[in-house]
């Protein structure tokens, strides 16, 4: 990723119910909104993080990379990358 190319978001598994649809729906305004990132993705996280707030999601971060899951679930929900 460059300075030019916005974030990709891969959704990993179908939402549980309709508000968890609604939040993954609403993850890429956040990324249209971050607008173009640098190579460092941690900056992000605090926006993903407000949307799928603990004790009910995890939200990690690398510097190429934003994970999403559900704190029950071993499996990711989501990755940002």
């Amino acid at each position: 990723m460059n300075s030019t190319d916005p974030p990709q978001l891969l959704i990993e598994q179908p939402p549980h119910d309709e508000a968890e649809a609604a939040l993954l729906a609403q993850l890429p305004e956040v990324l249209v909104a971050a607008g173009p990132l640098p190579d460092d993705l941690r900056d992000l996280a605090p926006a993903v993080r407000q949307l799928f707030p603990a004790p009910a999601y995890l939200v990690g971060c690398g510097s190429s990379h934003i994970w999403l899951h559900r704190a029950a679930d071993p499996q990711r929900l989501a990755l940002i990358r």
